[in-house]
């Protein structure tokens, strides 16, 4: 089966039909102040809770056409998530948050991963977050999954397949843009929880397609 296929990088970028590795680029601009840390960390009265309803008004640069989507999550076995933009516009991602959820829904702001200033989500492009990873670094990394893109990110939190968990797509200044609850034991290792039809539908049963358009059992 052919996948839609793209190139993520941190400027725009184009995609293909055939199957290509996506390929990361740092900006020579970026600097140590892109990093992560407490001192970046949002105050605590912009953490989201289990009444924050994900407001798209908020979403970064998708006032025009842009639409950012969670669009496949793998908490079964492997951990990561998917995120796609469905929209015909170009996605700002800098200083952009996944997060992962606390034990009262509400998006878990303390270990939040930050895509760093510069980064780009053409139409149609995917990007991979790798969770669960214990020394997860900043910025593109090329430890990713086994047929999958070769550049990813890693975040360190962890996604609960037997409780279930909720997936927060943050602003930077920490308000929801968007969220998709993984059910509690929603699939088995050889499967994801993903939209059907591709970036646009239900989340439903997947087989895993990572960096690619999802696909049916």
């Amino acid at each position: 089966m052919k996948h839609l296929t793209c190139f993520f990088v941190l400027a725009l970028a184009g995609c293909s039909e055939s199957r290509v590795d996506p390929l990361i680029e740092v900006d020579a601009g970026a600097d140590a102040a892109i990093t992560p840390d407490v001192a970046r960390t949002p105050d605590a009265t912009a953490t989201p809770d289990a009444a924050v309803t994900p407001d798209a008004s908020v979403t970064p640069d998708v006032g025009g056409a842009g639409r950012l989507v969670i669009n496949e999550i793998s908490a079964a076995g492997d951990e990561w998530v998917e995120l796609f933009n469905a929209g015909a516009a170009p996605i700002d991602l800098s200083d952009v948050q996944l997060a992962d959820s606390e034990s009262d829904g509400g998006a878990r702001l303390s270990r939040a991963m930050r895509f760093p200033r510069g980064a780009m989500l053409s139409p149609g492009q995917y990007v991979l977050v790798l969770a669960n990873q214990a020394d997860a670094g900043v910025g593109p990394q090329t430890t990713c999954l086994d047929g999958g893109p070769t550049t990813c990110f890693h975040a360190g939190w962890s996604l609960s397949a037997s409780r279930g968990e909720t997936v927060w797509v943050l602003s930077p200044t920490g308000a929801a843009v968007a969220s998709e609850l993984y059910p509690m034991n929603a699939t088995d290792a050889g499967s994801t929880w993903g939209r059907l039809p591709n970036g646009t539908g239900a989340f439903a049963l997947n087989r895993p397609t990572p960096g690619a358009s999802n696909a049916a059992p």
